[in-house]
């Protein structure tokens, strides 16, 4: 059965995720999001690119093609955080409220994913150019 939410249960299947079923994937999924937006981090370094949620967030010229560009690269955890979110509601409650499991999906996905980007962005440009020799 799935079920829109406007209602008050939306927000109590939100505050549910911290207990019972699927407490790990509170663990795994931000993890994979850290190590993917660590990976894309250091590319954008070295590709010479300001951290990602500046570029999305304060440079606006090309922010739709950029937040496109970040859906592609995190969709697949991104989608398997809401099919889990969704299997896990049925299990635990016998319905699936779909609202409920994109917002799950999007902290535990997005929001690691970007700031792991940016974080790691500036990170490697700071070790990079400490260790470059002073001629360069």
């Amino acid at each position: 059965m799935l079920v829109f939410g406007g209602d008050a249960g939306f927000w109590e299947d939100l505050l549910d995720v911290t207990t019972g079923r699927g407490q790990l994937r509170l663990v795994l999924q931000p993890l994979v999001a850290i190590f993917l937006g660590i990976r894309f981090g250091i590319g954008d370094a070295k590709s010479s690119k300001e951290p990602f949620l500046l570029r999305l967030l304060v440079k606006s010229e090309h922010r739709a093609r950029l937040a496109k560009e970040a859906m592609k690269s995190i969709i697949v955890p991104f989608a398997i955080a809401i099919v889990l979110d969704g299997v896990l509601q049925y299990l635990a409650h016998g319905y699936v409220r779909p609202l409920a499991a994109v917002v799950i999906g999007a902290v535990l996905i997005f929001a690691p994913f970007a700031i792991a980007r940016s974080l790691t962005n500036r990170i490697y440009r700071r070790v990079t150019h400490a260790r470059a020799p002073a001629g360069s």
